[in-house]
């Protein structure tokens, strides 16, 4: 089990919520890895989602973020072309879980079972006190 210090995994604090990568028992994080590999220009506009939402709260632009599975309330950023699955939890916490660039009219199932089960697993984790660091 790898532990990741703050600084590894939360994209921004916010006003209203803290955005974090969400991170694998080994410390490998989905998400963020893509991003990485991504153009700067996708950077920045999903950097700018995040910012507002977790700056103001919400965001009624159902083009830039919205929820994509109504029973396990999986959410998506919309920079571009490309969706990064996320979902809310206790704490004033936004997740995101993992990614994938948008080929079609439909969101991809793969990637969104992907977003349900890194959901179910961070929850988990998290009960079981196995997810953040101790203070």
């Amino acid at each position: 089990m790898k532990r990741l210090k703050k600084e590894d995994y939360i994209f921004y604090q916010g006003d209203k919520f803290q955005v974090e990568f969400y991170f694998t028992e080994t410390g490998e994080m989905p998400a963020k890895k893509y991003l990485e590999k991504e153009s700067l220009g996708v950077k920045v506009k999903l950097a700018a989602l995040v910012k507002y939402i977790a700056d103001h709260g919400r965001l009624f632009n159902k083009t830039k973020f919205r929820k994509v599975d109504s029973k396990e309330n999986i959410f998506e950023f919309k920079p571009t072309n490309y969706r990064f699955f996320s979902f809310f939890y206790e704490g004033k916490k936004i997740i995101i879980t993992n990614a994938y660039r948008k080929k079609s009219q439909k969101v991809s199932e793969k990637d969104l079972e992907k977003a349900r089960n890194m959901k179910i697993t961070y929850t988990g984790r998290v009960k079981e006190g196995d997810y953040y660091e101790k203070n």
